[in-house]
């Protein structure tokens, strides 16, 4: 009974995870026109990562999710990881699925490889403040999962917290503020419009924090 009931909390546990993943990768791409009609190619670049980094739940859409992160990256500077994608997507079954349009582009970024990289900016965990990643959803300080921003794919942090009013799922308080300043005033969770008298500052999260 132990040994089963062992192997059931296992199984529930990989199903949490897949589905998590699964999860953030169709939040992050809700979310990444917004940055991308910003200009904003460095968190485009990074939430297209992170989906990448698990593009066998989205085998249907690998091609054109690689070709996006490959092309994104390539203009956040990120080059190294970028030519590793279009490498990747120069594999004979992806190579003929390609876009003509975006296929030079590849075929040029894997023949003259350029391996630099922008170094990630870091943000404090917002449960025991280890300064990490910002894309990071893990600490390795204190061993949580961390709650994410629906706009960046970021991990949140305590003075710079809001909430959708709708879903309440957290954004960056700054962020959101942006966001709505400039006009595009919708959740990319729920869809829900967003008024300025949405943008509202949580001073103290601790409610929204719930140690593994």
């Amino acid at each position: 009974c132990v040994i089963y009931s062992l192997w059931c909390i296992g199984i529930r546990m990989c199903v949490c995870v897949i589905y998590s993943l699964w999860c953030i990768g169709i939040r992050m791409l809700s979310g990444l026109q917004f940055h991308v009609k910003r200009g904003d190619h460095t968190r485009a670049a990074r939430l297209l990562m992170r989906v990448a980094n698990n593009i066998s739940k989205f085998p249907t859409h690998l091609v054109p999710i690689l070709t996006s992160t490959v092309v994104e990256c390539h203009r956040a500077q990120l080059r190294n990881t970028a030519f590793t994608y279009a490498a990747q997507l120069m594999q004979p079954q992806y190579r003929q699925k390609l876009e003509p349009k975006w296929k030079k582009k590849l075929e040029t970024i894997v023949r003259r490889p350029d391996k630099t990289e922008v170094e990630e900016s870091t943000t404090p965990c917002p449960f025991c403040s280890y300064d990490l990643q910002a894309m990071r959803l893990d600490c390795p300080e204190c061993k949580n999962a961390l709650p994410y921003c629906i706009l960046t794919g970021c991990h949140m942090v305590r003075d710079d917290w809001a909430n959708c009013p709708s879903c309440r799922f957290p954004a960056l308080f700054s962020l959101m503020k942006e966001l709505v300043s400039a006009g595009d005033q919708s959740c990319p969770m729920c869809s829900s419009p967003w008024t300025e008298a949405d943008v509202v500052k949580v001073n103290n999260p601790s409610a929204f924090l719930k140690s593994d």
